[in-house]
């Protein structure tokens, strides 16, 4: 990663440095800043119904991204 070879500031999902915020390898800056969102897409053939089992993936990962995010900008698929 390129934060952690002094190249400057870099803007991930705060889940993917956690482990590293912690450890104090990295140092969040910019802590006024009010950060743009991260969307995240789920991407399924439109032509063919959503199946269950898709549809509960999806949802258990909206769920996941809110708990680590902190998110509450839910958008459902059809």
């Amino acid at each position: 990663m390129s934060g952690l070879r002094g190249c400057g500031l870099i803007q991930l999902p705060r889940f993917h440095v956690e482990q590293t915020l912690a450890k104090g390898e990295l140092v969040e800056v910019l802590t006024g800043w009010e950060k743009p969102a991260m969307p995240i897409h789920a991407v399924y053939p439109h032509r063919r119904q959503l199946s269950p089992r898709v549809r509960v993936f999806v949802d258990w990962l909206v769920t996941v991204y809110e708990d680590r995010s902190g998110s509450g900008d839910r958008r459902q698929a059809p």
